[in-house]
């Protein structure tokens, strides 16, 4: 971030609206000295003024940022099917707004990265698009399938594994795959002992789950989230608990699925490394905005890395893109 390539962008966006810096001042109740800090590069706006910046001067978040209008992206082909969309999409708890004006798509067979520091969102924005938190505005489409008004629908799309994984303890490995295969009226058990073989857990899958570790935990969320063949797959910090080989081997999965089974995945993870091993394509989140949405290819042809463009847009941490106000 350079602020002052920024402050001359806003100076610019400024004008062009027939906004003065008192205007600006005004709308968000600070001193006319902030804005003219600013525009003159002494400081770049805060995360807290910079969505809403964004908003009024008709640019996105990553615009300012790089204090240039972004070139126009690749457009996906016409037969690339939506397989999820998020279109104006908020989430209020109280007062406090955690979502801001969140509108994405993933298409069939994409591999897509939320990544941001602690509290920018990303797993409120998981739990909303399952309807485990109800959204305060906007929409969320699976399949064409609008999830507050066709949950049954929707819902039976989507493979998940949020807050870590979710199983019976008492229960064998096993045990809890035909419970998930009664709910789901599966009667074939095929796949998911070719799921158990490919995940290693067959010398477990007899074995009560409250004898599992963690990672074993983790590849048994994975399996009973993967059985029904959803379209896409939701995944919040999959990698926790596994060792470099069971991060290798879910790596490989995941590429796998999205490959030959055309199944999308968007999941949440600290560890950039593997976010830019496995993704397609990749979205940042701070304080309830999206920063950015990128395809790696494109990060790659910038001779950059994931990790240094996620501090370029974030500055490293919550609370951190700008200084003062």
């Amino acid at each position: 971030m350079n602020p002052v390539k920024m402050g001359k962008f806003i100076t610019e966006l400024r004008k062009e609206k027939g906004l003065s810096q008192k205007d600006i001042a005004n709308h968000f109740g600070i001193n006319d000295s902030s804005v003219s800090k600013w525009e003159r590069g002494i400081n770049a706006p805060d995360i807290y003024y910079l969505g809403p910046l964004s908003e009024l001067l008709g640019v996105s978040i990553k615009e300012l940022l790089n204090g240039e209008r972004k070139k126009p992206k690749k457009t996906k082909l016409k037969h690339q099917k939506k397989v999820l969309e998020l279109k104006g999409v908020e989430k209020k708890f109280q007062k406090k707004v955690i979502l801001k004006d969140i509108s994405m798509t993933i298409y069939e067979g994409e591999i897509v990265g939320l990544v941001g520091p602690n509290g920018a969102g990303k797993t409120t924005l998981l739990k909303s698009i399952l309807n485990l938190y109800s959204i305060s505005k906007g929409e969320v489409f699976v399949m064409g399938r609008n999830m507050q008004q066709n949950f049954e629908e929707a819902i039976s799309q989507i493979g998940s594994l949020i807050d870590g994984p979710s199983s019976y303890s008492d229960l064998t490995g096993m045990e809890n795959i035909k419970v998930v295969a009664l709910m789901n009226h599966m009667k074939d058990l095929g796949d998911s002992k070719i799921l158990v073989e490919k995940l290693k857990l067959n010398h477990v899958i007899h074995k009560k789950v409250k004898t599992y570790s963690l990672g074993m935990k983790q590849r048994l969320g994975l399996v009973l989230a993967l059985m029904k063949k959803p379209k896409i797959l939701l995944l919040d910090e999959p990698m926790n608990g596994l060792d470099p080989l069971g991060i290798k081997e879910l790596r490989e999965l995941l590429k796998e699925i999205s490959q030959k089974e055309k199944i999308s995945i968007l999941m949440s993870s600290h560890i950039l490394s593997e976010m830019e091993n496995v993704c397609d394509r990749i979205i940042i989140l701070d304080n309830g905005y999206i920063i950015d949405d990128i395809e790696m290819e494109e990060i790659q042809n910038q001779e950059k890395t994931l990790e240094e463009e996620f501090f370029t847009l974030t500055s490293g941490s919550h609370h951190q893109i700008g200084g003062e106000v």
